[in-house]
């Protein structure tokens, strides 16, 4: 990889990931995607992310650089339902445990990520999917357009896979039966 795309990949991780904290970081997005509304709405754009992989895998067979750029794009539209639903999560989290601990709103975001909030998990294995494929695609192409798509996939599969920590994917035994049953109450 040339510095360029070194760049550019670091630079995909780190707008990838600060679009989260944005997203999450917002309390008007948290309440609205905690919403019923916002729940619906979420899945529609998971739904959307779903499709467009779809579209990229047949495409990619007659076009394989508009499939990369489609699987590309099937991965932001992923990521960005992942941040939605980690949104409400959060939402949920934070009612659930009120003023506790550090310790118990993180297991409560990780069990409402897992339970009430399964976007979360699903889009960004969309995400990492689409973005695989695209930076795969991208890594063998000559050309520099597709090869800059490339790194910046593979950018998003690096959030992907900090995002899937985030949410408790990679912890044994995160389910914790106290923090259970306050989010069960407050969704």
């Amino acid at each position: 990889m040339s510095g360029l795309n070194w760049a550019v990949t670091v630079a995909g991780v780190v707008a990838f990931a600060a679009s989260s904290y944005a997203v999450v970081g917002d309390a008007g997005i948290r309440s609205w995607a905690s919403a019923a509304a916002g729940r619906a709405w979420t899945r529609w754009v998971a739904a959307a992310g779903v499709l467009v992989s779809s579209a990229a895998a047949w495409s990619f067979t007659v076009s394989p650089p508009t499939g990369a750029y489609l699987f590309a794009a099937g991965g932001v539209f992923g990521f960005a339902a992942a941040s939605l639903a980690a949104a409400g999560a959060a939402d949920v989290a934070s009612a659930a445990s009120g003023d506790g601990s550090v310790g118990r709103r993180v297991r409560a975001f990780w069990y409402a990520a897992a339970t009430e909030f399964r976007v979360t998990r699903y889009g960004l294995v969309v995400s990492v999917a689409g973005f695989a494929l695209a930076s795969l695609a991208g890594g063998v192409s000559v050309d520099p357009v597709l090869r800059t798509v490339g790194a910046l996939s593979l950018g998003g599969v690096l959030a992907c896979v900090m995002g899937l920590a985030a949410v408790g994917v990679f912890v044994p035994g995160s389910r914790n039966e106290s923090a259970a049953r306050d989010v069960e109450r407050a969704s």
